[in-house]
């Protein structure tokens, strides 16, 4: 289970970054826009919240 925590963890870490260049390629890269920014932060709320289940779940394998 904690090798798909950590699976889990470092495709949320991928894809902000990945967002965050996509939209710069599909705008040609010649302006940043809030909405850049925005995106790249909402995509990080993955990342919270696989932090968070694996902190509630990390008991639960120690029985």
């Amino acid at each position: 289970m904690n090798r798909f925590f950590n699976l889990v963890i470092v495709l949320s870490l991928i894809a902000p970054i990945v967002i965050f260049f996509g939209y710069i390629i599909m705008d040609e890269g010649d302006q940043f826009t809030s909405e850049h920014y925005m995106v790249s932060g909402l995509s990080t709320v993955p990342f919270i919240f696989a932090l968070l289940v694996k902190f509630l779940m990390s008991g639960v394998d120690k029985e």
